[in-house]
């Protein structure tokens, strides 16, 4: 598949590292579908349409397989990992623990004394994105809703733990999301308002509430 492009792909952020700026250029097509699931990820062709050496995609590449973007194959280098049934009801088996000790442990540390101010600003930025009606912004704020639970979490061993599974989970929101944004948006003000005001065992148990109602809505549509 060609990753040709039209427009300004060789323009770069200010002062953004090359092996950044190949890891959410790439990272950024797995998302939005122009690299779909399967397809080759060519270092000549990356090389090309960002003007940079093989360098710093061969620094971004270990960190876009370590997150679940890409996988190496023998004799076929780097493709777009896979997002089929199977893997999506892993995914969701991982989430259903793994995001429920985020919430239980971001609430406690709530409860401790540690402020809430970083989720009940992201919960913001989300319902700004339901507000707008767009898809891709929608999945991305109900990414970073989530990222940020984890961040208050204050686990680091959990967030190594997250990184494969944060990339998959981003990569769900965009391609199969089935569920009223709405209604998604008042799990996550429910969940904010409980990890905020420091109730673990409610928080624990609206995230997994949470991740069982996403379950129960997207498989279906990849069935």
């Amino acid at each position: 598949m060609s990753m040709t492009v039209a427009g300004a792909e060789h323009a770069a952020e200010p002062g953004l590292p090359q092996g950044e700026r190949v890891y959410e250029w790439v990272r950024d097509r797995i998302i939005d579908g122009r690299l779909p699931t399967g397809s080759r990820v060519r270092e000549r062709e990356v090389a090309e349409q960002l003007g940079v050496s093989r360098i710093p995609i061969r620094e971004a590449f270990p960190r876009l397989e370590a997150e679940g973007y890409i996988r190496t194959l023998p004799r076929r280098g780097a493709v777009v990992a896979p997002m089929a049934l199977d893997d999506v009801i892993e995914l969701f088996d991982v989430r259903a623990s793994l995001e429920v000790l985020a919430a239980r442990l971001a609430a406690a540390r709530c409860a401790a004394g540690a402020s809430g101010e970083s989720l009940i600003a992201a919960l913001a930025a989300a319902e700004r994105a339901v507000a707008s009606g767009r898809g891709a912004e929608i999945a991305d704020a109900t990414s970073d809703f989530h990222d940020t639970v984890v961040e208050l979490a204050g686990s680091r061993l959990l967030q190594d733990l997250m990184l494969p599974v944060r990339g998959r989970v981003k990569r769900l929101f965009h391609i199969a999301n089935g569920r009223d944004d709405r209604d998604v948006h008042h799990e996550h003000r429910d969940l904010c308002d409980a990890i905020v005001r420091g109730q673990t065992e409610r928080a624990a148990a609206l995230a997994l509430a949470h991740v069982e109602h996403s379950r129960a809505d997207t498989l279906p549509l990849l069935t």
